[in-house]
């Protein structure tokens, strides 16, 4: 049966449509992402491990200015795809002048580290490898303390799972959600808010709201290609400069949303790691921890915020598993030190300090 002259047009027709969108498409992909925050640059005291996978992690250390037996601490920043940022420099210093050597690193593929040439390189499980070479073969501490802030708690727990013998302490502040979700018997994710329902003590306030100004960032030809070709075929269409770019204009207007007093937000320095953030960011692989962090003896303080975005048992769940002490802090949003970093160096000094 012959096709209607008619329908052949229209099908005719919507081929040339169809082909005049991919290629407005295509060449709209090639028009590189407008940079807005200038990149980050080594600091006089930025220092450098080669890592065993051949590529070089940036980081700073505060020494103790007297000779001290404490183990030494290292900060997780948050992200994935964050960095060391400045403010927490100066409060970790703080922490030093107590008698602590202090090690701030950017995680592989952020900050001043470098960059892996396949955007599928990254992955939770190698930034987990990077911290046991840290504090193995870099630090050579027999133990540490680790201090992690978002999704640097959820690399301090999953480490202590399974590496407890070199850990002292830790302190988790802000931690994200522990990976990979709690999952009921019929495989749907727990509701934690069900689990650990908030104190009615706990007089938590909303952050100020700022995803859908962000959501609407992605709407752009060049980063739907670089987000297709990178997890179709593991390859770049827009470099690091762009995508790291990206999330630096992106953390320009959410962090507005990680105080509870947006007078106390700090500008960005530049560090953020677009593809690291991408791919760092899947957990179905990974073996949960929960059940041998039950059986772990490390002592645990965990800080959450009033104006956190994350609900009271995000944070409580990490308490629980570790045994371990919940502080809440008033007045202080995702990023605790910008509101009250008094309270925060505070907290963490004395806990450490703390037989």
């Amino acid at each position: 049966m012959k096709m209607p002259k008619i329908l052949k047009i229209i099908f005719k027709y919507a081929l040339l449509a169809v082909g005049l969108f991919v290629i407005v498409f295509i060449a709209l992909s090639l028009i590189p992402l407008k940079q807005t925050i200038k990149p980050i640059t080594p600091r006089a005291d930025t220092q450098y491990w080669q890592m065993a996978g051949g590529y070089k992690i940036a980081y700073t250390k505060l020494s103790s200015p007297f000779l001290t037996s404490h183990p030494p601490v290292i900060f997780l920043h948050g992200g994935p795809g964050g960095y060391v940022h400045s403010s927490i420099i100066a409060r970790m210093r703080e922490i030093s002048l107590a008698g602590f050597d202090v090690y701030l690193y950017d995680q592989i593929g952020s900050g001043l580290s470098d960059r892996l040439e396949k955007p599928k390189d990254y992955s939770f499980d190698l930034h987990l490898a990077n911290l046991q070479e840290i504090v193995t073969k870099h630090i050579h501490a027999d133990r540490v303390i680790l201090i992690g802030q978002s999704f640097g708690s959820l690399l301090a727990a999953h480490f202590a799972a399974v590496n407890s013998q070199f850990v002292h302490k830790m302190v988790l502040t802000s931690p994200g959600d522990l990976q990979p979700l709690l999952t009921a018997p019929d495989g749907r994710s727990h509701d934690i808010a069900d689990l650990y329902p908030t104190p009615d003590s706990l007089k938590f306030r909303d952050p100020i709201s700022v995803w859908d100004e962000i959501e609407g960032m992605y709407i752009n030809p060049r980063i739907i290609m670089a987000s297709v070709c990178a997890m179709i075929f593991n390859i770049k269409w827009a470099p690091d400069l762009e995508m790291d770019g990206l999330v630096n204009t992106m953390a320009s207007k959410f962090t507005r949303g990680l105080v509870c007093n947006p007078a106390n937000v700090l500008p960005e320095e530049g560090g953020g790691g677009g593809y690291a953030h991408a791919f760092s960011n899947w957990y179905a692989d990974i073996t949960d921890p929960r059940e041998r962090i039950k059986s772990v003896s490390v002592r645990v303080l965990v800080m959450q915020g009033q104006c956190d975005q994350a609900p009271y048992g995000t944070a409580y769940e990490y308490a629980d598993l570790f045994r371990g002490r919940y502080e809440f802090i008033e007045n202080a949003g995702h990023e605790i030190w910008w509101d009250q970093p008094d309270i925060f160096v505070n907290a963490i000094r004395e806990y450490l300090l703390s037989d």
